[in-house]
């Protein structure tokens, strides 16, 4: 199959990106026919990415004016062709198009949306499938609606709290119709639901969520409306990234059939945290950002779940008074918790390797798979039940001979407190724990199967739009 990936966070920060990448590199694998849009970000190195600047330019009206945006092509290692689309004056200023709300987002995501749709229509037959990524790319969904009618569409929707709302003035930027009207303003994402034939979610459990009646979402009505073609599609993880038999980051090395390098790898991590290097505690790791209600919840837990012999290592991405209160626990309890600020991920990779239990609370939309990591490293998830993390969890029952990690019912700390009480309890059945850690590391998380759930989809999509 011939797909078009477009995908305005290519090259970018955001958390999606490695998804993006990897998926493209994994259709290429599957012998697809593998082509990825972006637009040319000023920080994209053309040099090294081999690019060549085309002789043509990729013109078309809009906002009352004409717009002329340049071409770049290129492949990359993996055999996965390479488009970016150039334009001074809105593309090039920018770090990526996940900005809301003012004339000069809506230009730029304007723009990248009609360049694309101009490309692909100056491409006849060129492509089987268009899959874009994100609510910025949904706009080219939507435009692509109108210029190429015949070409079915794949829309992935990483977090469906991230929709491209702008001002209803903002309508002749975008030039996306009355399909983007939602209330008094636009929305970019519902566009892009309307017009695509299939759209899925990191999640068949978030999808499902999605569709609650008692979603009280401003596009619940939409969420429903879409639902017989609102699919979960399961990221997998990089192998060559997440694997502890060959990571980098750890100071030891470990497999499901010799897990003696995992003992090392806690015990290290112990000891340059400075807390008691002990083998008979639980080592909790929770990773998470200032914003997640989630962290805010464990945070509370605290008091309580500290008094309990436990130790708890807490990565927090960002700053301000939930920091403030996680000093405040490692003042009361220095020996039972420590807390890293920042992203780093080197240090994520430590982390979980060294960890028995992550706790994953809170989140909703699945975009980094810690879950799936820390299975990947004999760490047990501790996740909510109704997130869209719990679908790869199975909840441990007391002989810990099923399951692969635990789930609490609420986002409560009563809740969240029993699970990780649960937890300490599973610890200490030392054999039946260790059993337990080598049978989640053998959980197949690949992107091979990934890859065949989009296939799925793709076919599916090509039918309806043949329909």
């Amino acid at each position: 199959m011939r797909i078009l990936l477009i995908a305005p966070q290519a090259f970018t920060g955001a958390p999606e990106t490695h998804d993006v990448n990897t998926l493209a590199k994994v259709l290429r694998r599957a012998d697809h026919t593998v082509d990825l849009v972006c637009p040319l970000y000023g920080h994209v190195d053309s040099a090294k990415l081999a690019l060549a600047r085309r002789l043509t330019k990729l013109e078309f009206d809009l906002g009352g004016r004409s717009w002329a945006c340049e071409l770049y092509t290129g492949r990359s290692p993996d055999g996965v062709g390479l488009t970016f689309i150039g334009n001074e004056e809105v593309l090039l200023s920018a770090d990526s198009l996940t900005g809301e709300g003012g004339q000069l987002d809506a230009s730029r995501v304007g723009v990248f949306a009609s360049a694309a749709a101009e490309l692909v229509r100056q491409s006849p037959g060129q492509y089987d499938l268009v899959h874009a990524h994100g609510w910025a790319a949904s706009a080219v969904v939507a435009r692509l609606a109108e210029t190429t009618p015949d070409l079915p569409a794949v829309l992935t929707v990483y977090d469906a709290s991230q929709q491209g709302r702008f001002d209803i003035a903002d309508a002749d930027w975008l030039d996306l119709g009355d399909a983007a009207r939602e209330g008094e303003g636009l929305c970019v994402l519902k566009a892009g639901f309307l017009a695509a034939d299939r759209v899925t979610t990191l999640s068949p459990n978030y999808a499902h969520r999605l569709q609650r009646p008692e979603n009280e979402d401003a596009l619940a009505g939409v969420f429903r409306e879409i639902a017989p073609k609102l699919v979960g599609v399961r990221h997998g993880i990089d192998p060559a990234l997440w694997n502890p038999a060959t990571d980098g980051h750890l100071p030891a090395r470990f497999d499901p059939f010799d897990m003696e390098g995992k003992d090392k790898c806690k015990a290290e991590l112990q000891h340059d945290l400075t807390l008691p290097v002990r083998s008979d505690v639980p080592l909790f790791a929770a990773i998470g950002r200032v914003e997640d209600d989630g962290m805010d919840l464990l945070a509370k837990v605290g008091p309580d779940f500290l008094r309990n012999e436990v130790q708890l290592v807490v990565q927090l991405e960002g700053d301000g008074e939930l920091v403030a209160i996680y000093e405040e626990l490692w003042d009361q309890w220095p020996d039972r918790i420590q807390i890293k600020t920042g992203a780093d991920e080197a240090f994520r990779h430590t982390l979980i390797g060294a960890s028995d239990f992550v706790v994953v609370p809170g989140r909703e939309a699945p975009t980094d798979n810690i879950q799936m990591r820390a299975q990947r490293y004999g760490a047990l998830p501790i996740v909510h039940r109704e997130g869209g993390l719990a679908d790869e969890v199975v909840d441990a029952e007391a002989s810990l001979k099923t399951g692969s990690g635990l789930l609490y019912d609420e986002l409560a700390t009563r809740s969240l407190l029993s699970a990780l009480q649960r937890a300490a309890a599973a610890f200490a059945n030392n054999k039946a724990f260790r059993e337990m850690q080598s049978r989640i590391m053998r959980i197949d998380h690949s992107w091979e199967r990934t890859t065949r759930l989009y296939e799925r989809a793709y076919r599916d999509a090509v039918s309806a739009r043949a329909g």
